[in-house]
């Protein structure tokens, strides 16, 4: 798991950078060169949702995702368990939805032969994303429920302190 966490990283950050760096360049070669670049705009918008998307793995996995928790702080020690498996549950079914849902949009993009307009780049290359990201948040919502039964932490593999 310190391999993916490592991977997933990297992977959003470069990305992340490299979205940011060719929007720089747009805003640049349009304000300061005068020449728009068309290109620029799907390369970018792809890098940032692919670091998204990555990025909600990550966040699920270090426990990021902005929650509700006026009834959770107010629940006792066995109904927050609950609440804790009931969410981990249904995160993992949306993780299975989102897998089968975006494999469906690959291949359908894939036998369409569908191409983005500026770059000409396959459309189902940006959709592989969604699988992608479906089998990273099925990981980790596998992973706090085993954590969860274990109880351990995914940062230091020992038990909790009571």
């Amino acid at each position: 798991m310190k391999l993916l966490y490592k991977v997933e990283n990297f992977v959003a950050i470069v990305f992340f950078l490299f979205g940011i760096a060719i929007s720089l360049y747009s805003v640049f070669s349009r304000y300061v060169l005068g020449q728009s670049q068309s290109w620029t705009t799907e390369i970018y918008t792809m890098m940032l949702v692919w670091a998204i998307f990555v990025g909600f793995a990550t966040a699920l996995r270090d426990d990021k995702h902005v929650s509700i928790e006026i009834l959770y702080d107010r629940m006792g020690p066995k109904m927050k368990k609950v609440s804790d498996i009931v969410t981990l549950i249904i995160g993992t079914a949306f993780s299975s939805f989102l897998v089968w849902t975006g494999m469906n949009m690959v291949m359908t993009a894939y036998e369409q032969g569908i191409k983005t307009i500026d770059v000409g780049i396959p459309i189902w290359i940006n959709y592989l994303i969604m699988p992608i990201a479906g089998i990273l948040l099925f990981i980790h919502f596998v992973a706090k429920i085993y954590y969860s039964f274990k109880g351990i932490t995914p940062e230091t593999g020992y038990e909790e302190e009571s």
